[in-house]
């Protein structure tokens, strides 16, 4: 099975990793590619899971973490540590390298530096994802991309009625944003950097669907909850 068909996970060093990769692998077909973000590699293995390969600098790679990979036959991919990617973006390059273009990244938010999180959400906006179905795993949300700088992108969201459905733009406005299936509809309208406007809105059935005409627009469905804000 190639990597096109069977996708790839790359798990980070933030939180959630464990509930991240058991909803990523419900989604993927069987025998997903698992690639660890150096620390996340031992993330990974806490939660039964061998990875495929680590790429990282090392620098959150302990040493019994990295004596256990190489025990069990885990290549490990060492970059410098001076380098302008992090190691979650050297993780998503090895997975389109191998052919994957159905990505999802767990343990990309949280940890002790929100910067890192930050970055790990513009990431989406990265050009080599365009076209590609990428999407952050962190329970109970789920973080996804449509649209690139050049153009559309349409994206189908499936949940429960009442489930939070937030659109906001990634990487500056997005233009002709048209939704069906959301309680408050947009009809080829703009939605700009700043304004919350694309804060919260919701799911009126079992199914949504969000196009754009051109822009990164971030798609993020949280199941609604009795005590959930609006």
């Amino acid at each position: 099975m190639s990597g096109a068909e069977r996708g790839a996970i790359v798990v980070a060093d933030g939180d959630a990793v464990e509930a991240g990769l058991a909803a990523a692998r419900a989604s993927l077909p069987g025998g997903a590619l698992v690639i660890a973000a150096d620390g996340g590699a031992a993330k990974a293995l806490a939660a039964g899971i061998l990875p495929d390969l680590v790429v990282g600098d090392g620098d959150s790679l302990s040493a019994a973490t990295r004596a256990e990979l190489g025990q069990r036959g885990v290549p490990i991919l060492a970059v410098p540590m001076e380098k302008d990617e992090s190691d979650t973006e050297l993780a998503l390059r090895a997975a389109l390298e191998r052919g994957a273009r159905t990505i999802r990244i767990v343990g990309a938010l949280g940890g002790p530096r929100v910067e890192h999180a930050l970055a790990n959400l513009f990431l989406l906006a990265h050009p080599d994802l365009d076209g590609v179905d990428v999407a952050i795993v962190a329970p109970p949300s789920t973080i996804r991309r449509i649209g690139s700088a050049r153009g559309p992108g349409t994206i189908h969201v499936e949940g429960a009625p009442g489930d939070h459905l937030s659109l906001l733009p990634l990487a500056g406005p997005v233009e002709g944003v048209v939704t069906e299936g959301l309680r408050y509809p947009l009809r080829d309208e703009p939605l700009l950097p700043g304004p919350a406007r694309g804060l919260s809105n919701a799911l009126i059935g079992t199914r949504a669907t969000v196009s754009v005409r051109r822009g990164c627009l971030l798609v993020i469905r949280t199941p609604r909850t009795e005590d959930a804000a609006s």
